[in-house]
């Protein structure tokens, strides 16, 4: 049985394989390990509703599919991430249900989602957009605006070096070397997620640990480092963002240079930065920050004594003229010691106010950080919360001038400290319904509950089968997060729907051509008809059950079938017709056809499956008896198939043809290799004289292979004549140089050779060479003789 992660593997391995084939579909985007979220996108034309209503055409759209749990029994849930404009799109949900209870592929359904978007395929009866309905119903001439291509493969130019080759090429046979292979997992891959890590490049190393599939040994150690660095990033960022609207721009630049040195490439965090240091420079610079942007140290110096240094200057600059001599005046003396006083006074109270409103600084960054700890708090930062609220509190030992107020201070802090809501948040428990549980399940029973409400919703609406899937999916939800109480709850509720609604789904699952659903459904009310008095209602049940399963394994007959499992596809189709041997009626006569053609083609696709893999092996017997299986098969169908077979016959006659020709040319090869030139020469006047009596002499490919084999049997039987000369050369050599050279008459020759040198026209011009031995001697002698193809006769070549 296979499991539902071994499920999400098989149908992401599906849809990449099928989108190979379809280069207007691209897979954006997936979430998990394996996926079961996937982000979509479609380069086709297709009608879109721009944000001032106007429809238009756009190029481009997206769409988000989720596999819920219990997935490929419950359907996934399609939502457009575009503005797509069509009769069975909303903005939050795409119509599917039915397509899935057909067909249940997710391959297919992101192709059925492309012809959707391009217009093959709407529904205007009852549909999610009334609004383009009827723009779809005013405009039907239009569609489709698209349509999905396969994509062309195209072949490498080379050069050919032999007739094998060729005919490879001729007959469609090439090997797949064209695929790019699958990029293996290596160590040095994690090596280099632990340097990203390292170097606190935490976004980039969460993509490169998702582009690895496999499992490794570090896997999860890595991963928790990453989330756990990501999570505190995101919790700086928020914070940095909060501290921008309350404007306090240097808290929240600090914050930032904590991001950078938790994460570097957090998206969007260098135009936060560069955006918080505008703000801070432009508030520093703002008249009605003055006060603000002073030191704490410049506090203990009050506005009102530089408005006295102020006019005390202006004073000064109004003394233009010296002042009039004074009159002598009695002046009173003032004791020392009361100036030492007041001196002392007034240090005391310079240092009162500088305490004052330092004290007061730390009071209002308290406050402050009070505040903000109760908003981390509102937002379930608790982590966060209690080290600002421990940072407020550390902050309180430096008052001195109001220190009474740090009593209270700490009180408030003490009190959010040790709060219900901090405690149980710092342990992961949030309040549900008036209980502090961990958040997982409070999330966990949340999602439980709005499955529920809809499912009790649609039992009050008469919708009894829609709940019931809706009741399972709470169950195995439930299940799956381990909330015991519900599950005892729900499993009592579905077998009461259950109960009321077995016939009611089969016939529901008939109209949705989900025969699989139909055919179990069907037998579980055989078993509950099994009490009934009443054999007419069996028979009619067995009869339904009978064709479901029969279309249930015709379907999937058809899925095997564009998968080329041409032996599990035949296995499914002989069940399929056994099942509906002793009651054909409960069937279409369509449908029995349909069954019979597809068949045919199943078993005449195997053929030309394993005939192409003889061809391979290059076992040309097997391969030239399984194309003539094929070819008899064909013939005894033609009837069947109202005369559409004859082309196919005659594509299948040519390849046996061709593949004859590629045997006898290993034939030719061989003997060439061999340096048998007369048996190569057999060979291809034999591949001559088998395309001259066939009735494929006259189609292209078969006319260049003939004009080539011309060719090479005009050059070998040029070579054998040139080696007929040589050997004649080789025999007569002596007499040759006798009679040219008298004076060697009593010498000995011997070790003859022979060459061609050139052909000048129809004249041949041989060198011919051997040892002369004469009086304990030897030497060597050479000669260029001639031979006129003209007047068939040997002279020594002067070189005129």
């Amino acid at each position: 049985m296979v499991t539902g992660s071994q499920q999400l593997v098989d149908d992401f391995e599906q849809l990449q394989s099928s989108l190979e084939l379809y280069p207007k579909i691209n897979i954006v985007k997936t979430d998990g390990q394996p996926p079961d979220n996937y982000e979509i996108e479609f380069t086709l034309r297709g009608y879109i509703k721009d944000a001032n209503g106007t429809v238009s055409i756009g190029n481009t759209h997206r769409v988000q599919i989720s596999l819920p749990f219990g997935y490929p029994h419950f359907a996934p849930t399609v939502k457009p991430l575009t503005h797509i404009f069509h009769p069975d799109v909303d903005p939050a949900a795409i119509r599917i249900a039915d397509r899935w209870q057909q067909n249940p592929s997710l391959a297919d359904l992101v192709l059925y989602i492309g012809e959707m978007i391009c217009g093959h395929t709407y529904s205007l009866n009852d549909p999610f957009n009334q609004e383009a309905a009827d723009w779809y119903q005013e405009h039907q001439g239009n569609l489709p605006l698209d349509s999905l291509s396969i994509a062309t493969i195209e072949e490498s130019s080379q050069e050919i070096d032999s007739l094998v080759d060729d005919t490879f090429a001729s007959l469609g046979l090439e090997t797949d070397d064209f695929l790019e292979p699958v990029k293996e997992f290596s160590p040095a891959d994690v090596e280099h997620i632990q340097m990203l890590i390292e170097h606190k490049q935490l976004f980039e190393a969460t993509q490169a640990l998702t582009e690895i599939t496999e499992q490794f040994q570090e896997r999860e150690v890595i991963q928790e480092n990453i989330d756990k660095g990501m999570k505190k990033a995101e919790q700086l960022f928020a914070l940095a963002e909060q501290l921008e609207d309350l404007g306090k721009f240097d808290e929240a630049v600090d914050v930032v240079d904590n991001l950078f040195e938790v994460c570097v490439d957090m998206p969007g965090s260098d135009s936060l930065r560069s955006r918080l240091q505008q703000e801070f420079s432009l508030a520093l610079r703002s008249p009605g920050n003055s006060a603000e942007e002073q030191s704490e140290d410049s506090l203990i110096v009050p506005k009102k004594d530089k408005t006295k240094k102020k006019s005390s200057a202006k004073k000064k600059q109004k003394q233009v003229a010296p002042a009039p001599r004074p009159r002598l005046k009695f002046k009173p003396k003032i004791p020392l010691q009361i100036i030492l006083s007041a001196t002392v006074l007034l240090a005391i109270c310079i240092g009162a106010i500088s305490f004052y409103f330092k004290d007061q600084n730390i009071l209002s960054r308290s406050q402050a950080n009070i505040l903000k700890s109760q908003l981390l708090i509102d937002k379930k930062q608790f982590e966060t919360a209690q080290g600002t609220l421990y940072e407020a509190k550390k902050s309180l030992s430096g008052l001195t001038v109001l220190r009474f107020k740090k009593g209270e201070m700490e009180s408030e802090i003490e009190k959010l400290l040790t709060s219900k809501e901090l405690d149980e948040g710092l342990k992961g428990h949030v309040l549900y319904q008036g209980k502090y549980i961990p958040s997982a399940m409070a999330q966990s029973l949340r999602e439980l509950a709005t499955l529920t409400e809809q499912a009790k919703s649609l039992v009050d609406q008469k919708n009894p089968a829609d709940a019931l899937t809706l009741y399972r999916q709470a169950f195995f939800y439930a299940q799956k997060n381990k909330l015991s109480d519900n599950v005892a709850e729900l499993e009592a509720i579905i077998k009461s729907l259950e109960l009321q609604q077995t016939l009611t789904l089969a016939e529901q699952a008939e109209l949705g051509k989900n025969w699989q659903g139909a055919a179990e459904t069907y037998r579980k009310a055989l078993e509950l008809s099994s009490s009934l008095s009443d054999p007419k209602t069996a028979t009619a049940i067995t009869s339904r059950l009978t064709a479901a399963t029969f279309r249930h394994e015709l379907n999937m007959s058809k899925e095997t079938f564009t998968q080329e499992q041409w032996q599990e596809t035949i296995v499914k189709l002989e069940h399929a017709q056994r099942l509906i041997d002793s009651n054909p009626d409960v069937v279409s006569v369509k449908e029995r056809r349909d069954l019979h053609r597809l068949l045919v083609n199943a078993r005449l696709y195997g053929i030309l499956s394993s005939a192409r893999d003889a061809y391979n092996q290059k076992n040309w017997a097997n391969a030239i008896t399984e194309y003539r299986k094929a070819v008899s098969l064909l013939e005894q169908e033609r009837d069947n198939f109202e005369g559409h077979l004859d082309e196919s016959i005659s594509k299948i006659k040519k390849t046996v043809l061709m593949v004859q020709i590629a045997m006898t040319q290993e034939k030719v090869l061989l003997a060439e290799n061999q340096d048998n030139l007369q048996e190569a020469l057999r060979h291809s006047k034999e591949i001559q004289r088998r395309i001259k009596n066939s009735p494929f002499k006259n189609d292209p490919s078969v006319e260049d292979v003939q004009r080539r084999i011309t060719q090479q049997i005009a050059t070998k039987e040029e070579q054998i004549a040139h080696n007929k000369k040589i050997v004649w050369l080789e025999e007569h050599f002596e007499e040759i140089f006798r009679s040219n050279y008298p004076t060697f008459r009593g010498s000995q020759l011997h070790s003859p050779n022979a060459a061609l040198l050139r052909k000048v026209d129809d004249k041949s011009i041989f060198i011919i060479t051997c040892t002369e031995k004469s009086q304990g001697t030897s030497s060597r002698l050479e000669l260029n003789y001639m031979y006129d193809e003209g007047t068939g006769k040997w002279s020594v070549y002067t070189g005129e």
